[in-house]
């Protein structure tokens, strides 16, 4: 699994920096697509070599199993364009319907408060772990039995299961 990663994040890297060194004879200084893109990370995926690009273009989404002690099923929604993923949203829903992150947002989930050691707020965290999805195009980092990983930093919640259910949205786009 490591080895697998690591030879994806690699060929990702290379792919990026070759796009980055490439030569751009029609407009000399105008790389101002990150500033026109509100995803963060979501402008360079794009850039990635033609290789990459292995899906349909659309909005995919994969939920998962209520979680009876919580009272939230984990949800994934992933964008691709151009064939690569460009955005994704991870968060969950509860009995009635409420979007987790902005329930988080809202202060009403309220992780802190529940748990001193938590690192950040819910919708804080979640959004590293986005950004790093992004980052990584989908590379999982190591989970532990619960789901938690060591490799985001900033990250103390259970994410295990939004790279599960994001490569289930993704199967749809193939």
């Amino acid at each position: 699994m490591k080895k697998t990663t690591v030879v994806v994040s690699s060929a990702l890297l290379l792919g990026l920096l070759a796009a980055g060194c490439g030569s751009n004879n029609s407009a000399p200084a105008a790389s101002t697509a990150p500033a026109a893109s509100t995803a963060p990370a979501a402008s360079t995926a794009p850039a990635a070599s033609a290789a990459a690009a292995q899906y349909k273009d659309g909005v995919y989404k994969a939920e998962g199993e209520m979680d009876a002690k919580s009272g939230w099923k984990s949800t994934a929604e992933v964008t691709v364009t151009n064939g690569v993923v460009s955005a994704v949203k991870f968060s969950g829903v509860d009995k009635d319907g409420n979007d987790k992150q902005q329930f988080s947002k809202d202060g009403k989930y309220g992780m802190k408060e529940k748990n001193p050691a938590a690192l950040a707020e819910w919708h804080e965290e979640i959004a590293k772990a986005e950004q790093y999805y992004l980052a990584n195009q989908g590379a999982a980092p190591a989970f532990n039995a619960e789901g938690k990983t060591d490799a985001i930093s900033g990250v103390s919640v259970s994410v295990g299961e939004y790279w599960t259910l994001a490569e289930k949205a993704l199967e749809q786009a193939k």
